[in-house]
């Protein structure tokens, strides 16, 4: 039956197609326009009706990206719908059904590709207002694993259209699933690596970490790999089988970062001085705010070769590695400060010669204390004595990493 009711030249044909199918093909177009304008208008409309200003530029890139895929969705809906109304014959009708909805399918996926991606989205935006980073990483996992479910389910369907036993194909790749499998262990332990890390969670994107020599900041975790931006700038790819396999230093994980250092004075220094100048490094620990206060140790540990060795160990509180730097110096300059006004040197490797005696001249030995005034200085640097400088007796208040201490 013909789809017009018109005059019989409208049965005229060109390039073996009637006048009335062009005119069909032609409406089909329109249809096919007018249903997409349709569409795009109305969600238009929803997102400038239902948002606020704030959400709409985001929400306008967002619709923007459903264009193309709704585009050719509806013209495969219109040729799938519309062209067996045109008569044409069995054979011309069936390859453009195939074709149409092969063309349908890919639209489906495309269209869920971009569904997809403007879903993760708003899930990215709401994981940047939370605290935890376990949904900063969640979010593109998610992202590429529904896009995979996508793949397969179009490929699923336009098998079933072209006639494959569907079911048949899933059971025979099940058999055959146990070879891949063992053809790919390493990638199976690679997936089953990244199930690990998520359970886990032995990092997040952003920590600073250390993996046997690779040592960056986690941009990224996957199902496969995790990607480490190395100090270097580089990109280094670590399977997660490898990660799972070996120790993983977390050093963003640090509630502290301890500072270890020894300061070498020069052997002219006083003992007075020495023992301000330890008293003076414990004040400026506790005066700087960056310093963890409750646990340091600053103490004369030592004699080296040409140095008196101050042992400085302490702990800074600094969320990153530039503020741990930025602390350091503030901190090491107010030593320099601190050793200037005290009137300290900082000692260096030196060799002092020193002369015995002239030539042709006996050796002259240094004066040495008769026995009894050996044993009365000895007994000064006893307890009872008042030679020693005693642990309960600084020069200041001490500055000591106790309770009240000042």
């Amino acid at each position: 039956m013909s789809l017009f009711l018109a005059p019989d030249w409208f049965k005229n044909t060109y390039i073996g197609i009637e006048v009335e199918q062009f005119i069909g093909i032609g409406v089909m177009i329109l249809v096919a326009g007018a249903v997409y304008v349709l569409l795009t208008q109305l969600l238009r409309i929803f997102v400038r009706a239902r948002l606020s200003s704030e959400d709409r530029e985001f929400w306008d890139q967002e619709r923007a990206r459903l264009r193309r895929s709704l585009l050719v969705g509806v013209v495969a809906i219109t040729v799938i719908l519309g062209f067996p109304t045109l008569e044409f014959s069995s054979g011309v009708e069936n390859v453009v059904n195939q074709i149409a909805i092969f063309l349908g399918a890919g639209a489906l996926v495309w269209m869920a590709f971009r569904a997809i991606d403007i879903f993760t989205d708003v899930l990215e935006r709401r994981a940047e207002k939370t605290v935890s980073r376990i949904d900063d990483q969640l979010v593109p996992l998610l992202n590429s694993t529904l896009k995979g479910v996508a793949i397969l389910v179009g490929g699923l369907f336009v098998l079933a259209n072209l006639g494959v036993n569907v079911t048949s194909l899933v059971a025979g790749l099940g058999i055959g699933g146990l070879a891949i499998a063992l053809a790919a262990q390493d990638t199976i332990r690679n997936l089953l690596g990244g199930v690990t890390i998520f359970a886990d969670r032995p990092f997040q994107v952003g920590d600073w970490v250390v993996v046997n020599d690779i040592e960056g900041t986690v941009e990224h975790v996957g199902f496969r790999s995790s990607r480490v931006r190395t100090f270097y700038n580089s990109v280094v790819t670590v399977p997660n089988a490898r990660i799972v396999d070996t120790h993983v230093d977390n050093m963003g994980l640090r509630q502290w970062r301890r500072y270890k250092t020894t300061l070498g004075l020069a052997y002219h220094t006083t003992t007075d001085q020495v023992q301000a100048f330890v008293e003076g490094v414990r004040a400026l620990i506790r005066a700087n705010p960056g310093m963890r206060k409750d646990y340091y140790i600053v103490e004369f540990h030592g004699f080296g070769a040409s140095t008196l060795d101050v042992l400085v160990y302490c702990f800074i509180d600094a969320p990153n590695w530039n503020d741990e730097l930025r602390t350091r110096h503030v901190l090491n300059l107010d030593i320099m400060r601190l050793a200037e006004d005290l009137g300290i040197e900082f000692a260096f490797p030196t060799q002092t010669l020193h002369v015995a005696s002239q030539p042709g001249q006996p050796a002259v030995a240094p004066p040495a204390p008769a026995r009894d005034e050996l044993g009365e200085i000895v007994e000064g640097y006893s307890p009872n004595g008042s030679a020693g400088q005693r642990v309960d007796a600084p020069i200041t208040a001490g500055f000591d990493n106790t309770p009240d201490a000042s």
